[in-house]
């Protein structure tokens, strides 16, 4: 009986492992093609508009990272975060309301990208209801399910957005992070990066002091089907345990322009961790000011 009850527990911590969660965070292409007829879900395909047209799932919707994102090459701006109301307006154009539940997905194993718009759609509070299709459309053509080059219309939607300032970290806040050891950096770099090897965007060599090592592409793996799949929740927790952290402690998370950082977050997320902050500007700034300090190894 005790041996039931531990998988029932397993099996609901996998399945919705972030507090609050409506959907899972990950879905099988099992659990999509459910969803699919099941009427308020939108789908949405991050890529190319080149790989939108060649194929999609059924019924998706085609979205450019530049869609959700924003550079600005004279001030040194390279994939931020809009301003709410744009983002608010790009999302109801996508016929996304308050009870439409998204998933999102890749077809060409862009995982930072999926989970920089999971991180966007949990921001404006609608994480809840947003997931990532776990493989993306590899997985989901492996799996013998159909695409389409049809393109779907859509209606407007109506969206009352909750933005979640608590989610981002501004320079000054890391500053008081290395310092205040409540707060943990992790760089979600490649060691590389983080042991002084290479440089970032032009950058200092080096990382943030204090800060930790949690590589982005230590989270997913090839899977036998060629889909670049998230690892099992034990997987993670090793990996996050590697660096003497657990899910109560609050985490603040940089790399180099803020989207490898959002594959370590959505892990850290299913782990249960619940203070988790991004600094969006990661090491594209911190690394050019030289008024801010470095650790080299």
């Amino acid at each position: 009986m005790q041996k039931i009850k531990l998988l029932c527990l397993l099996f609901l911590v996998t399945c919705f492992s972030a507090i609050g969660q409506k959907t899972p965070i990950l879905l099988s292409s099992d659990q999509l093609s459910q969803k699919i007829t099941s009427g308020n879900v939108v789908i949405l395909h991050v890529g190319t508009k080149e790989d939108f047209e060649k194929e999609h799932i059924p019924g998706a919707l085609f979205v450019s990272p530049g869609d959700y994102t924003y550079d600005d090459e004279e001030n040194n701006i390279v994939f931020d975060r809009p301003e709410d109301s744009v983002l608010k307006s790009y999302f109801e154009s996508l016929g996304i309301s308050n009870d439409t539940e998204v998933i999102v997905y890749t077809p060409v194993n862009w995982i930072p990208l999926v989970t920089r718009l999971y991180f966007t759609l949990d921001y404006l509070g609608h994480g809840d209801m947003t997931s990532i299709l776990d493989g993306g459309l590899v997985a989901w053509k492996a799996s013998g399910r159909e695409v389409t080059k049809e393109v779907m219309e859509t209606q407007k939607g109506n969206f009352e957005i909750k933005p979640n300032s608590s989610l981002l970290a501004d320079t000054k806040y890391m500053k008081s992070s290395i310092e205040n050891q409540g707060n943990t950096i992790i760089d979600c770099r490649s060691e590389a990066y983080y042991k002084a090897i290479k440089p970032t965007h032009g950058a200092r060599l080096g990382r943030i002091p204090n800060s930790r090592s949690i590589p982005y592409t230590s989270l997913y793996a090839a899977s036998d089907i060629g889909a670049y799949k998230f690892k099992s929740l034990k997987e993670l927790e090793n990996i996050f345990n590697s660096q003497d952290l657990d899910n109560k402690e609050p985490l603040v998370l940089y790399c180099h322009i803020g989207m490898q950082l959002t594959v370590v977050y959505t892990a850290a997320k299913m782990l249960g961790y619940n203070n988790v902050k991004m600094y969006d500007p990661s090491f594209n700034v911190w690394g050019k000011d030289d008024s801010l300090p470095i650790e080299q190894e």
